[in-house]
């Protein structure tokens, strides 16, 4: 099996990506153990869908981090949700999409288009793109202006800030309540659910800048404490490296 890894540029803090999606489907393929190599993706993404992260398997592209983890786990024995009854696949769906489809929107804001944080992000996005001075303001007011218009369109972004930022530390609060004391979300060792956990955990307390959602994300130890776990177990060398 020939398996190429297409996503952003890595490195935020000690994090493997900035993307929680990049981050999560590569957490998966290490806790898996599936060899892959990777590819930096470098301007608009090759996928048909325009995104990243993406893979190429033995030839043929497939899309969505969600997607590529279902079709591996479901062609590669699962790997890590095979123990796992229909019920707690159920409930490691619905954790899933709270995180994906809600959480993401609200860390998503606070990372590019709160106005508070505005010169804090800035000066991340020139060294996240090694942008020369003169290019970074016109692709700064590019990026928060797709980012606006496509929270505006979800919903989120026609809620006030204070709003916003209450909706992702009740998604926070909630996970944090759902883990409790456990190591990982079904037990003893990680499955799917601890690799999105961990990257959007991690998205959010490694951001080199403050706002209310990160705040209140680091006062959740056990979350702070899964998501250092999962970096031990599938992220050795960052671990590390982080932790000195």
């Amino acid at each position: 099996m020939a398996l190429t890894l297409y996503q952003f540029k890595g490195g935020m803090n000690g994090l493997p990506n900035p993307s929680p999606f990049c981050m999560k489907l590569e957490t998966y393929l290490r806790l898996a153990g599936m060899p892959y190599t990777v590819h930096t993706v470098r301007g608009r993404p090759g996928s048909t869908t325009g995104k990243a992260p993406y893979i190429d398997l033995d030839g043929k592209i497939f899309t969505d981090s969600s997607l590529i983890i279902e079709h591996l786990e479901r062609t590669g024995g699962h790997k890590l949700d095979g123990r796992l009854t229909l019920a707690q696949r159920a409930e490691s769906l619905a954790i899933q999409r709270m995180l994906d489809e809600h959480l993401y929107w609200v860390m998503v804001y606070g990372r590019w288009v709160d106005p508070q944080c505005q010169r804090e992000s800035d000066g991340y996005l020139k060294e996240l793109l090694g942008l020369p001075g003169l290019l970074q303001p016109p692709i700064a007011y590019l990026l928060r202006r797709n980012v606006r218009r496509a929270l505006h369109g979800h919903g989120l972004g026609r809620h006030s800030r204070e709003t916003l930022y209450q909706f992702g530390i009740a998604d926070v609060a909630a996970l944090g309540h759902w883990l409790g004391a456990r190591p990982y979300g079904f037990g003893d060792s990680p499955t799917v659910v601890d690799a999105c956990m961990a990257a959007y955990i991690g998205n959010i307390v490694r951001q080199p800048w403050t706002n209310p959602l990160t705040a209140a994300t680091a006062k959740y130890g056990n979350l702070v404490a899964h998501f250092e776990r999962v970096m031990a177990q599938a992220f050795p060398e960052l671990s590390t490296k982080a932790a000195a």
